[in-house]
């Protein structure tokens, strides 16, 4: 035996077994080796996709849920709240089904206009199985922020002169008559461009025409709020009190020898679900009571010229309540009033925190203006940093003698701006290369035109004082003023945008 294994053939027979049993041991654990290296690699990479995948789950549920936010009260968007619905909705596109294969909640972030969302999952894995590890489980949330709607003309709890308590303001809010003229300060009111409903459709015409908001502060609901009107009716008979050397004429005007009817309608609606979009309401505040018409007047009579109450709301809350303002009938006419409320009684802060301003637009009526009036046109606040503020004026610098001359100033006072008229393509203002913005509008020169005027917000913008952009009207004693006017203000850029 010990000389047959001596034989050159058999003891190459055993060296070559012997080997192939190493190399087999050494291929088992090289593929041990790349199990676990194809474990890492694969699984790994399926878990960061499916975490992206999650991350852009929470992040578009959180932008179209945001759209609802702030609830009334500033309530948390819980289960059955829109936020709450559309969010989940969201998520069930993204292929993840709240309660099925995976889980979708809601919160207020840091601030009321603020959503947070978060989706989380279990995710299989495929060669970490190997190792005992079948799945992951993995989350994300995402924030979503609504910029609020920008304040126009007052963060008051008026919005306008007060005769009774003898705060001057120099403007009445206004709004023209079905049959007016378009030009003649009001794009929105008349029907047609022409005196007496005469001319080409007004393309621009809408019903409401104006919007207010009646914003009582988050933390301050819960009190007794009443909303009122000053000069609600049309008196026909009012040369002396559109005087413009009294500063307390409230300016109606009516055309005593048309035909036909008018009327001012006054509606309050209770906060909604969609902030941003004031003209979706449908319930009327006060259990449905919170509406007033009023009509013209013959005489000195009826609500002409004195305080009139739209409606009370008990245990108001938190929230923007929304007040709509129409016209009716077939009358040339142009209608100024002044808007109020109180809160518990009380006309003025700290006991009255109620916000009333415009929402979208703001039409006026300046009467007395002065020599050097300067009025608020919007609140740009911190959180509208790193945008384009657009300020639109229709039929602005009514001054037939003389010279008039608008200067833009408060926290865009070390600002120039680009102009637009009609729009045209931007151009530079007045005084172009430098600031502060200025337009001239002599010998109405801008009569029945839109002007539009863009100031770049930049990034690190603060509020230098009280975050109110105004403009000041500069006039020669010589000018004859009758400033009917409507301003609008709006912010290019990310109004709807994720927080970091």
């Amino acid at each position: 035996m010990k000389l047959f294994s001596r034989l050159p053939i058999v003891r190459r027979f055993f060296k070559e077994d012997g080997e192939n049993g190493v190399v087999l041991v050494l291929t088992s654990l090289a593929m041990v080796v790349l199990m676990g290296m194809a474990a890492f690699a694969i699984d790994l990479g399926w878990l960061y996709y499916k975490q992206l995948d999650v991350r852009k789950a929470a992040e578009a549920s959180a932008l179209a849920g945001v759209v609802h936010m702030p609830l009334p009260g500033c309530s948390d968007p819980v289960l059955g709240t829109e936020p709450n619905t559309v969010a989940l909705e969201l998520a069930v596109t993204h292929g993840y089904n709240h309660g099925g294969n995976a889980s979708v909640a809601t919160a207020t972030g840091a601030n009321c206009n603020q959503l947070s969302v978060t989706v989380g999952t279990t995710v299989e894995t495929f060669f970490m199985r190997v190792f005992g590890r079948n799945s992951f489980s993995i989350s994300e949330t995402a924030t979503a922020e609504q910029l609020p709607p920008l304040k126009l003309g007052s963060d008051e709890p008026s919005l306008g002169n007060d005769p009774e308590r003898g705060i001057v303001e120099y403007f009445w809010a206004a709004i023209n008559g079905d049959c007016e003229l378009k030009s003649n300060g009001d794009p929105y009111s008349p029907h047609r461009v022409g005196a007496g409903c005469s001319g080409a459709t007004n393309s621009e015409f809408r019903d409401p025409a104006y919007y207010y908001a009646v914003e009582v502060p988050h933390g301050q609901g819960g009190g007794s709020l009443t909303v009122q009107v000053y000069d609600g009716d049309h008196w026909h008979d009012n040369r002396d009190d559109y005087d413009s050397g009294n500063v307390w004429a409230t300016g109606d005007r009516i055309n005593p020898s048309g035909v036909g009817s008018w009327d001012l309608d006054f509606i309050l609606y209770e906060p909604d679900d969609t902030p941003n979009n004031w003209t979706d309401n449908s319930t009327v505040a006060g259990g449905g009571s919170c509406f007033r018409d009023f009509d013209d007047q013959t005489s000195n009579t009826g609500d002409v010229q004195r305080w009139t109450t739209v409606c009370t709301v008990s245990n108001a809350q938190s929230g923007i309540y929304v007040l709509a303002v129409s016209t009716g009938g077939n009358r040339r006419a142009i209608s100024t009033y002044t808007l109020r409320t109180t809160y518990n009684g009380n006309f003025d802060p700290p006991n009255n925190p109620v916000q009333l301003y415009g929402l979208g637009a703001l039409s006026l009526d300046m009467r007395d203006p002065g020599a050097t009036p300067t009025f608020k046109i919007a609140k740009l606040e911190e959180q509208y940093a790193n945008s384009d503020l657009i300020i639109g004026l229709y039929d602005v610098g009514d001054v037939y003698n003389g010279t008039a001359w608008l200067r833009f100033g408060g926290e865009v006072s070390g600002m120039d701006c680009e102009i637009s008229v009609n729009g045209g393509a931007w151009g530079s203002d007045d005084s172009p290369g430098s600031a502060p913005c200025e337009i001239e509008a002599s010998g109405q020169r801008y009569n029945g035109d839109w002007i539009e005027l863009k100031f770049a917000v930049p990034p690190t913008y603060t509020c230098s004082g009280d975050c109110w952009v105004n403009v000041q009207y500069t006039m020669s004693a010589t000018a004859d003023v009758t400033e009917r006017t409507t301003w609008t203000a709006t912010v290019n850029g990310q109004p709807i945008h994720l927080v970091p």
